[in-house]
């Protein structure tokens, strides 16, 4: 393509039809602003957590929340979440 190589990709700067271009929010003013309106990002986080502790076996919640197998085993025994049924409904299914 003739000519490609010597046009420029617009700046973030210099595009304000570009949203896909901005630079991502930092974390620190994510939680600057949520503490602004009074909420508190570790009871949000720990609500979800439990929320999937409710859902998933501590081993699939471990890799989706970046926490150790103990981490996420003590949140699943925090639910009761017992799986042994789903554990033999799972190997029903591949016999």
């Amino acid at each position: 393509m003739p000519g490609y190589a010597a046009q420029s990709s617009p700046s973030p700067a210099s595009c304000s039809r570009c949203p896909w271009l901005r630079p991502p929010l930092r974390w620190e003013y994510v939680s600057l602003k949520i503490r602004r309106h009074g909420l508190s990002g570790l009871a949000a986080r720990n609500t979800a957590r439990f929320a999937l502790a409710a859902d998933l076996p501590a081993s699939i919640l471990a890799g989706l929340t970046g926490t150790s197998i103990s981490s996420s085993t003590r949140w699943t025994n925090f639910v009761k979440r017992n799986w042994t049924d789903y554990i033999a409904s799972r190997a029903q299914d591949r016999s």
